[in-house]
């Protein structure tokens, strides 16, 4: 039986994905996903997505992605003192760049809905729902939105909110648990009903 693979924002912790993926042992005809943000704060942007690509980690768009293209998008006179340092951050962003902007918002595999940070409640369609939503929501009227959206029977698997930590409903499960900061990286394989964890090496990154 193929199994499928989701983790949680990676953020330049090359080490620790490496040990992840390891940890999970793919056979041929597994697939790896990831919930966006595999970029910036952390060691090494460059090297994450090296190893993803050499792993056919499948990505959806993280908010930092998306905030990296924003960057990079306007004049060099017109950024920022802070959008400079996300540059120097990633480390090589004109070649990220040209990796990340194919990422989607979402990934539907007809069981599991992969994105970065949320649902819109209240709206059915994908399509409908505004970007912005998709890569930043965390609270809708002052609630956690997965207590307030399901899609179509699929499980919904996220990342983004790594204060909230580890979120395990039977419709959604949350894997941003911090890993930049120096708590964990987590994975999930829903053919298994598993979570796999491995320790951040250190805290690269003040919350």
């Amino acid at each position: 039986m193929s199994r499928s693979f989701f983790i949680g924002d990676v953020h330049g912790c090359i080490d620790e994905l490496a040990e992840l993926v390891e940890k999970f042992s793919p056979s041929a005809g597994d697939k790896i996903f990831q919930t966006g943000d595999l970029i910036n704060k952390g060691p090494d942007s460059p090297a994450v997505l090296e190893f993803a690509l050499e792993h056919n980690i499948q990505s959806v768009m993280g908010n930092h992605e998306a905030k990296l293209l924003q960057i990079l998008s306007k004049p060099k006179a017109e950024q920022t003192p802070k959008e400079l340092k996300l540059l120097g951050s990633v480390q090589k962003p004109e070649w990220i760049a040209s990796i990340v902007s194919k990422f989607p918002l979402w990934l539907d595999t007809g069981k599991e809905l992969l994105l970065h940070a949320g649902l819109e409640p209240g709206k059915i369609l994908l399509e409908e729902m505004d970007a912005k939503t998709i890569l930043t929501i965390r609270l809708w009227n002052e609630k956690p939105w997965y207590e307030q959206a399901a899609f179509n029977g699929r499980l919904i698997v996220f990342g983004h909110w790594a204060m909230n930590g580890l979120v395990d409903f039977p419709h959604a499960k949350g894997l941003d648990t911090g890993c930049v900061y120096g708590k964990l990286l987590t994975g999930y394989c829903p053919e298994e009903n598993r979570f796999y964890q491995v320790a951040a090496k250190k805290v690269y990154c003040n919350i």
